[in-house]
């Protein structure tokens, strides 16, 4: 069970800090003070995409509840009998 609890918590803290730098909201690709770029078609294109940190931890949560809750039912039966 340790096993498994330190699992998800490891799984749960990569995607999360793998979310948090895809959504660091910087410009690419940088720019220097006096340097331009020929033909740089306007930057990065834009995915529509607007997750926030809120949002994507509050997805990881749910998920860990209901792992949880499905594993506490699983243990329970397995005791009763």
């Amino acid at each position: 069970m340790k096993r498994a609890i330190g699992l998800l918590t490891v799984a749960t803290l990569n995607v999360l800090v793998g979310a948090g730098t895809a959504l660091a909201q910087t410009t690419y690709p940088p720019t220097t003070p006096g340097a331009s770029v020929e033909g740089a078609g306007g930057g990065t294109a834009f995915t529509g995409g607007d997750l926030s940190f809120g949002g994507v931890a509050t997805i990881m949560l749910l998920a860990l509840g209901l792992v949880a809750l499905f594993v506490a039912r699983k243990r329970a039966a397995r005791l009763a009998g």
